[in-house]
């Protein structure tokens, strides 16, 4: 089995009027999710609390309902079930963000990224879409987990800009990939072995955006012994370097990781996938929300710091 401590904080950083990142974490699910909003206006706000309460509800009821057929089975590959289900989880936040964004005229265009973690035995599942990123701290070395899905990461893949430049890129908060902006969405996944002493490290941009990884991994060495005194620190170096976005960050720690690990880590993307698929999110989100359709109805706004969760004792 592995076992992992949770943990998290949001800041809305010295900027912004409010806070469009949303987080949650799952300890009955062993799970973690970082969002983004963006569409402003609140909107985003409201995307982004949409997609973590979506992924949340259907990760905890999925074992009361039929579960929806494999989202992998056309391309020859497979996932553990509990990976498709974050990953079912994931495609149903997107449809309820899309629905909701074309509710009403000031919520149209609205979207968010997502970056979530689970944690299976032996196993961690890394999902994600957008420009939110997961690390992973190993051994007193911080690696990055997820390529965004950005325009700046297409150009450097192509080598037409440095890493230098992209700093500085004029169009750097152009993603090319969210939740809620098409009516489908491809997912990123990432399935790979786990060590006790792991830190899996998921933010958003409002971190990885401030300062580069290499001070990233800096102040996560300097207090490797502390994950609560680990995410306040990163958010403080954010806003020490302008805290221009609204800063997410979420730890889990493995605890334990008895049952032997799988020996390698296998990568690939879950395609949007047509109209079968879409009619089962239909009757999927109907179900865990009642049968109420999106609306954009007002969410309570992450406008200020939001406690550290540590695990259930």
């Amino acid at each position: 089995m592995t076992t992992v401590a949770l943990f998290g904080d949001s800041d809305i950083g010295r900027v912004r009027r409010i806070n469009e990142d949303s987080f949650r974490l799952i300890p009955d699910r062993e799970t973690i999710v970082v969002c983004d909003g963006m569409g402003g206006h609140a909107a985003g706000e409201v995307a982004s609390q949409r997609a973590v309460e979506t992924v949340e509800a259907y990760l905890m009821r999925v074992n009361e309902l039929d579960r929806p057929p494999s989202l992998c089975a056309e391309g020859g590959t497979t996932l553990p079930p509990e990976a498709e289900d974050l990953v079912w989880a994931i495609r149903l936040a997107n449809c309820r963000v899309f629905q909701t964004a074309q509710s009403q005229k000031h919520t149209l265009g609205m979207g968010t990224t997502l970056v979530a973690a689970r944690f299976l035995p032996g196993r961690a599942v890394i999902c994600h879409v957008g420009d939110s990123r997961a690390y992973l701290f190993r051994n007193g070395k911080l690696n990055p987990l997820t390529i965004d899905h950005s325009l700046v990461a297409e150009l450097l893949s192509q080598n037409e800009i440095t890493a230098e430049q992209a700093r500085t890129f004029p169009d750097r908060n152009i993603i090319t990939r969210a939740l809620g902006t098409r009516p489908v969405v491809a997912v990123d996944v990432t399935v790979m072995p786990v060590a006790r002493g792991d830190w899996y490290l998921l933010c958003s941009d409002g971190l990885c955006g401030a300062i580069d990884d290499d001070e990233m991994a800096a102040v996560v060495a300097r207090h490797s012994g502390d994950p609560t005194a680990a995410v306040e620190a990163l958010i403080d170096a954010a806003n020490a370097a302008g805290g221009h976005d609204n800063i997410t960050v979420a730890i889990a720690e493995v605890r334990e990781s008895t049952y032997p690990a799988a020996a390698t880590t296998d990568s690939m993307t879950v395609p949007e996938i047509g109209d079968d698929a879409m009619a089962v999110e239909q009757t999927l989100i109907d179900v865990l929300f009642d049968g109420q359709r999106a609306s954009s109805g007002h969410l309570e706004a992450n406008t200020d710091k939001i406690a550290i969760h540590p695990p259930n004792p």
